[in-house]
């Protein structure tokens, strides 16, 4: 009974998202938005009950939430809140949901895949304007990645894809995107250290929106302080290649996290990770200090 149950859930949460992010008018979605949240939440809840515990040590484990290309299945909510964001110096929170499913494809071999579904609140940037809330525009990576030893480089390639799936103009870019992703990491004592670099260009879309040519760094950078601590650099470095002036092209963050593996009775690992930091170098537009909170669900394969 349980396991059609999941396969229920699952299905209808799929079917709503589907409807959702095809849908345009934006102001009635957030009640939408919650409901399809708790069904996504609902559907986890389930699955981790039911799911085996992970026979990783806790530091085996730690190591793989670091590695984005390791061979673990994870369902991150990654919520992150701006400050002082547009002229009118308001807040904008953005809930971005990243499940990552690793394939193997042979003995030496893997693909992981990762999306990227961005549930946004925008502030107004004009007087008298609405806050806008809904879908931004979803992002697919695929990481073909070899299999390594302990020690041994840990690094992947593949596809960007960004999806012109945003509800509003003011939520998306109004193009299609594609280009390249590339992450390699170190991992050696208690440090995992490494980066995972992309490139977007446009090739579809809204003809009177801005072309994309976007580059973006994440370093990744954490140390292990115990079994189920971990501290780490948080931010994602972005490069607007198309904005001429070079005070407006840069957004360089400086952040750090802290983070706590739990294992609750009877349920997969979960992982809670807090943090915050500045953007030292910053467009106009763009806020200064930022907060994050997420969650980690992690399901044994």
């Amino acid at each position: 009974m349980l396991a059609s149950w999941k396969k229920g859930a699952a299905k209808s949460a799929s079917v709503d998202f589907v409807a959702l992010v095809t849908r345009q008018g934006t102001r009635k979605n957030l009640g939408e938005l919650q409901m399809l949240l708790r069904t996504v939440a609902a559907t986890l809840l389930a699955i981790a009950t039911g799911a085996a515990i992970a026979q990783d040590s806790d530091e085996e484990l730690q190591k793989k939430l670091a590695n984005p290309v390791a061979d673990l299945i994870s369902v991150p909510f990654q919520l992150t809140t701006n400050l002082n964001v547009g002229p009118l110096d308001k807040t904008q929170h953005i809930l971005n949901v990243q499940p990552v499913y690793p394939t193997k494809l042979d003995a030496e071999w893997s693909l992981i895949h990762r999306a990227i579904v961005p549930l946004m609140s925008m502030p107004a940037f004009t007087p008298g304007q609405d806050r806008e809330n809904g879908v931004g525009d979803i992002v697919y990576e695929g990481f073909f990645a070899p299999t390594t030893k302990p020690g041994e480089l840990i690094w992947g390639a593949g596809p960007i894809v960004q999806l012109k799936t945003a509800t509003d103009d003011r939520l998306g870019s109004g193009k299609w995107a594609a280009g390249p992703a590339v992450v390699a990491l170190e991992q050696f004592g208690k440090w995992s250290v490494g980066g995972l670099v992309t490139q977007l260009w446009s090739f579809a879309g809204d003809d009177s929106r801005n072309d994309i040519s976007q580059f973006q760094l994440q370093p990744l950078v954490t140390y292990r302080l115990s079994g189920r601590n971990t501290i780490g650099y948080l931010g994602t470095i972005t490069a607007n290649w198309k904005e001429e002036r070079s005070s407006q092209r840069w957004t360089v963050p400086l952040g750090a996290t802290y983070s706590i593996l739990t294992r609750p009775a009877g349920m997969s690992p979960v992982n809670f990770i807090f943090g915050g930091g500045y953007n030292i170098i910053r467009p106009d537009d763009a806020g200064d200090w930022f907060v994050r909170f997420q969650v980690n669900f992690v399901f044994p394969k």
